[in-house]
């Protein structure tokens, strides 16, 4: 349990840094962006499961 919650909130810090540098990208190829939250929330979602298997492996 504490794994999971761990890396989730790592994968919530990582996708607020992954949108500091990539920014507001989706939708893609869309003129109007989603707000930052939706970005964020994105990209934490991205992140969710290479952050899990990672420190799965490592620890």
């Amino acid at each position: 349990m504490g794994l999971i919650v761990l890396s989730t909130i790592l994968s919530i810090i990582l996708g607020s840094c992954a949108w500091l540098v990539i920014g507001d990208k989706f939708p893609l190829n869309e003129e109007r962006k989603w707000p930052a939250a939706n970005n964020i929330f994105i990209y934490a979602v991205c992140l969710l499961l290479p952050v899990y298997l990672f420190i799965f492996f490592t620890f």
